[in-house]
C-alpha cells in the first residue's frame, strides 16, 4: 500500500525478486523509504497522491505488455514532469531505446552496467538533465527523433497484431500512408526491416514468470 505522501520515498516498478532486493540494498536505508508496485493502474494511482524521490522503472513486466509499459513512461513525463524518472532497464533493443531516448529528461540505465550508474541517474534525474549510462550510449547510434502521433497508431496497432493491410482497412486510409508510416518508424528509430519485426515482437513482450 502506498501512502499518500511519498515524501523522499523510492517508487520502483520492478518485477524481478532479485533486482528488487539488490536496488532495496544499495539505495534504501529506512523500509519507509521505498515502495514497489506492480502494475500500472496502481502506479497511476500513487504518482496522483504525490511526488516521490524519483521512479525506477523497468520495462519488462509480468504483469503489463511492454508496449503498455513504454507509453505509459512518455506520457507520464508529460502528466508529471517534476517527477524524477530513471528507466533501469535490461532491454537492449535499439528502436525502444530510441523512442524513450526523445524525451531528454528521462534517465536511463542498463542492468548489466554498475549500480553507481544508477545511483548517478538518480541524481541526474532530478535535475533533468537526460542521463544515458555508457551502455546505453553505445545503443544509441542516432540522435532519435519522436514519431508522429499517426506513427505512434501504427506502432500500436502493429504491437496489437495488425498487419499495415488490416489497419488501412480499420482506419479506412490507404495501404500506401500506412506504409508510409512504417518506413516512417523505420527511418526515425534507424531500423531495417529485420529490426523493425523485431521492434514489434519485442513490444508484445511481457516479463517471464
Amino acid at each position: 500500500m502506498v501512502k499518500a505522501d511519498l515524501g523522499d520515498a523510492l517508487l520502483f516498478f520492478e518485477p524481478s525478486y532479485l533486482v528488487r532486493t539488490g536496488m532495496e540494498a544499495f539505495l534504501v536505508t529506512r523500509s519507509s523509504d521505498r515502495y514497489f508496485i506492480d502494475t500500472l493502474s496502481e502506479l497511476e494511482g500513487a504518482l496522483k497522491g504525490g511526488k516521490p524521490r524519483a521512479l525506477i522503472m523497468e520495462l519488462y513486466h509480468q504483469n503489463e505488455y511492454l508496449y503498455d509499459v513504454l507509453r505509459f513512461v512518455l506520457t507520464a513525463k508529460n502528466v508529471w514532469p517534476e517527477i524524477p524518472l530513471v528507466i533501469f532497464t535490461a532491454v537492449e533493443h535499439p528502436g525502444i531505446l530510441a523512442l524513450l531516448a526523445t524525451d531528454a529528461r528521462i534517465a536511463i540505465v542498463a542492468k548489466e552496467e554498475p549500480l553507481h550508474c544508477l545511483r548517478d541517474a538518480i541524481a541526474a534525474a532530478g535535475e533533468f538533465s537526460g542521463y544515458r549510462s555508457p551502455h546505453i550510449r553505445a545503443r544509441l547510434a542516432h540522435s532519435p527523433v519522436a514519431l508522429s502521433d499517426g506513427e505512434w497508431r501504427v506502432l500500436a496497432m502493429m504491437a496489437a497484431g495488425a498487419s499495415p493491410r488490416s489497419i488501412a482497412n480499420l482506419t479506412r486510409r490507404s495501404y500506401k500512408t500506412i506504409s508510409s508510416h512504417k518506413l516512417n518508424i523505420m527511418r526515425k528509430l534507424s531500423l531495417n526491416q529485420a529490426g523493425f519485426m523485431r521492434l514489434i515482437l519485442t513490444l508484445r513482450t511481457r516479463y517471464p514468470s
